[in-house]
């Protein structure tokens, strides 16, 4: 029968289901440092989640998350293919980009009925000029090529053929993933809700906005009330892990969290006095380039990011310069050099040094004039 129930929560946890048993749930972005709230996936968390779950066989590992940060995924792919566990990977909804590393490490890829794979091109944002743009361009095909080492690890195909994949932003269903090595089987079993509206994708009741991808995943559409409520099944409220279902509760104000949740208060505390700590030190990083001081002071008082400190500082930069340009050019017109006669060069046109001479000649001559025939 099925039932209407609340979207889920991101959601990273791991669990001993027996002695030599573990199971991993990655149900959230995957980033390189940990939320105040630890919402994402992270390599510090999976690392300490994997040293936590101790000598165990086998563990499991859930995978819904539209990916995020590819180092993060990369150094999750890695500590996960060199633990001594055999790992089953079950792609519960959605792996895509940095998701899709991870979900590469698997000694068994599983996907459920619905459930999707995404491969693309790395991407970044960049502000610089036009040596820092072509850096940061190799560096993403650097990284682009990792990638292709870890999916041609994989499933055997040439690179030629992945990159092609990667430039098409490509979207596999379960039986895709399976025929062209990303998976090797689909659990008919498992039955993955998937639908998308207006760029926003839901996966098995969790919501995951898919604008910014080049390309979206042939979905259903969604019902106009898919921002709060989904319909499932009992059947798929079942994969859903530990924890991973029922009502949020509502925490009012700080003096609330700190009263319920002391420990989780004192984490967050802590890690929003190490934010502050990294934020100004990036920003006083900045501070040593031209006309930068004033703008970083701003920035530390206003709480801005390095980041929009850095373009800040750049549109300064640029109408620095664009005003000592103009200053020059109103110096040189008032100067009077541009009424130096053209007849006074040389004859012999032809010798560069001659003619370097007479217009230097020139301006001198000029020069004195101006100043009343001082020599």
């Amino acid at each position: 029968m099925p039932t209407m129930t609340r979207k889920t929560t991101p959601i990273f946890n791991a669990k001993k289901v027996s002695n030599s048993t573990a199971e991993l749930t990655l149900y959230a972005p995957i980033e390189d440092q940990e939320s105040w709230w630890y919402d994402s996936v992270t390599p510090k968390g999976v690392m300490r989640s994997l040293k936590n779950l101790g000598n165990v066989s086998e563990i499991t590992v859930r995978i819904n998350s539209n990916g995020g940060s590819v180092f993060a995924g990369l150094a999750i792919y890695q500590y996960l293919k060199d633990h001594s566990a055999t790992i089953t990977i079950k792609v519960d909804g959605l792996a895509a980009s940095a998701a899709s590393i991870i979900a590469m490490a698997g000694d068994n890829i599983v996907m459920g009925t619905g459930a999707m794979i995404m491969v693309h091109n790395p991407w970044t944002y960049v502000v610089g000029e036009a040596r820092e743009l072509r850096e940061t361009a190799d560096m993403l095909d650097k990284i682009s090529e990792s990638l292709i080492s870890v999916y041609k690890e994989r499933t055997g195909k040439d690179e030629a053929a992945l990159k092609q994949m990667l430039d098409a932003s490509t979207w596999l269903t379960g039986d895709d993933a399976v025929a062209k090595g990303f998976a090797d089987e689909v659990d008919r079993k498992t039955k993955v809700s998937a639908s998308i509206k207006n760029g926003i994708a839901t996966f098995n009741n969790q919501r995951f906005d898919l604008r910014a991808f080049a390309s979206i995943p042939p979905l259903p559409e969604g019902d106009e009330d898919d921002d709060t409520l989904e319909e499932t099944t009992e059947e798929q409220e079942e994969l859903s892990p530990e924890g991973a279902k029922g009502d949020e509760e509502t925490v009012k104000d700080l003096a609330e969290l700190q009263a319920k949740y002391p420990d989780i208060f004192k984490a967050a505390v802590s890690a929003g006095v190490q934010q502050e700590r990294t934020r100004i030190t990036e920003l006083n990083a900045l501070a040593d380039a031209p006309g930068a001081a004033a703008i970083v002071a701003v920035a530390i008082s206003e709480g801005k990011s390095a980041a929009e400190a850095a373009i800040d500082i750049v549109k300064a930069s640029k109408e620095r310069l664009t005003d000592e340009g103009n200053r020059r050019q109103n110096d040189a017109k008032n100067s009077g050099i541009d009424k130096v006669p053209p007849d006074e060069a040389p004859e012999n046109k032809d010798d560069p040094e001659a003619t370097s001479q007479a217009e230097a000649d020139a301006i001198v001559a000029e020069y004195k004039n101006l100043r009343g025939g001082l020599k």
